[in-house]
């Protein structure tokens, strides 16, 4: 995790305690960070390798420990906490600037105030975006180049988990095995209560679990750039491996009909995000309303190329 929150993600929230504090509803990347720093003194994050991209947009990721001296971590806690105070306030109804009177540094307040040339972040579409209370807005100078990637120096690379062609074929048997599991989690043992899979959003939920216990950088939902206007979000996001997993809940007979065409649109998207090479959709059908999931899948699967992009998809009828 890079403990930064990129604008238009939406991190999943969790409720922790770190350094002597109760965090309620905080990014989990950035509670990852707080529990790792408390441990170890240090975060761990995925960035790209220098001088590694390749003519097809696509590139290679390496895995970092990053150590924090004494004083950077005394930092990143107090910018955290104030993080939480402008949050909570938000969370409340507060303005940008009653937020900013919540928090107890008003060193750190400033800073926030003045990030980013007072946060006016210009879009693709002229428009401009205030950025201001993102978490990196809390940092201290020098602070967001070594959390976010610019300071090689002072990183540790770590190891793999295997070659990338053997990380991607352990994400497709993470895939392939999601019934098992759902079928497992269902039906529980001593009269428990079962874990109901009624929509769609059940199923990116438990994938994403199962994922996010093999491949540390998995997250969910990130924008992809912008193309002709509009943007799309993808389900789950591995960068280590450059693949994206996309899924659908298969509702009813009437939706069966429509649920190819919803995935040909979604796959065009994925040509403006240049490190996506490989695309897995994982269909889950559980009553059986495709009439033939094994064509169904052969016919959506293969290259799709536009331009000088390319990715392999790869559709999964479960």
């Amino acid at each position: 995790m890079s403990g930064y929150e990129y604008i238009g993600q939406e991190p999943e929230f969790v409720t922790f305690s770190a350094f002597g504090h109760l965090f309620e509803n905080y990014p989990s990347g950035l509670a990852e960070n707080l529990i790792t720093l408390e441990r170890e003194g240090a975060i761990y994050s995925h960035f790209l390798v220098p001088g590694s991209e390749k003519e097809d947009g696509s590139a290679d990721f390496a895995y970092y420990r990053i150590p924090f001296l004494p004083n950077e971590i005394y930092q990143y806690v107090e910018a955290s906490l104030a993080y939480d105070q402008y949050q909570k306030a938000r969370e409340a109804g507060a303005s940008f600037d009653e937020a900013l009177g919540r928090i107890n540094d008003l060193d750190i307040v400033e800073r926030v105030r003045r990030y980013g040339d007072f946060g006016h972040t210009e879009m693709k579409n002229g428009a401009t975006l205030d950025i201001r209370g993102c978490h990196a807005s809390f940092y201290p100078e020098g602070m967001e180049g070594l959390v976010c990637g610019a300071r090689r120096d002072r990183y540790e690379e770590l190891p793999e988990r295997g070659a990338t062609r053997d990380r991607f074929a352990l994400l497709m048997q993470v895939i392939n095995n999601f019934p098992v599991v759902a079928r497992l989690v269902r039906l529980r043992q001593h009269d428990r209560p079962p874990f109901v899979i009624d929509n769609e959003y059940d199923v990116q939920d438990l994938l994403f679990a199962l994922i996010r216990t093999v491949f540390e950088d998995a997250h969910r939902e990130e924008w992809t750039p912008k193309l002709a206007g509009s943007a799309k979000r993808t389900d789950i996001l591995v960068p280590s491996i450059g693949a994206m997993v996309e899924v659908k809940f298969v509702r009813d007979a009437k939706h069966a009909k429509t649920v190819a065409d919803e995935l040909k649109v979604d796959f065009e998207s994925y040509h403006a995000h240049a490190l996506c090479k490989h695309v897995i959709a994982l269909v889950y059908d559980p009553a059986q309303h495709l009439s033939d999931a094994v064509q169904f899948g052969s016919e959506l699967s293969g290259l799709r190329r536009k331009g000088e992009h390319s990715f392999d998809v790869t559709v999964l009828v479960r």
